[in-house]
């Protein structure tokens, strides 16, 4: 098996780790359950769970799934570069 050792393998853990912390901030600034957000997003909750833990890189797929979601779109510049308007924390109504 041939070892990868390029540059852009050293900067896509780095990359990641910040996306899946800011993926997990975003979930939870709009103030939705794992089981939720895995629901808007037509994914497996295990899944969102691998990648807010660091146990699976977000795949390019998952991003592109945020990218042309209507309502969480507007965070992807966000999400994936941290740069621009972070979500703002929704209150909740009783």
């Amino acid at each position: 098996m041939k070892k990868r050792t390029d540059q852009s393998n050293l900067t896509i853990p780095p990359l990641n780790d910040a996306c899946r912390k800011r993926l997990r901030l975003l979930r939870e600034r709009l103030g939705l359950s794992r089981p939720k957000f895995a629901d808007m997003l037509g994914i497996p909750p295990t899944t969102l769970k691998n990648y807010e833990l660091n146990y699976r890189e977000i795949s390019g797929g998952t991003l592109l799934l945020i990218a042309q979601h209507h309502e969480l779109s507007a965070h992807f510049t966000w999400l994936t570069t941290g740069q621009g308007k972070e979500p703002v924390k929704l209150e909740m109504s009783e």
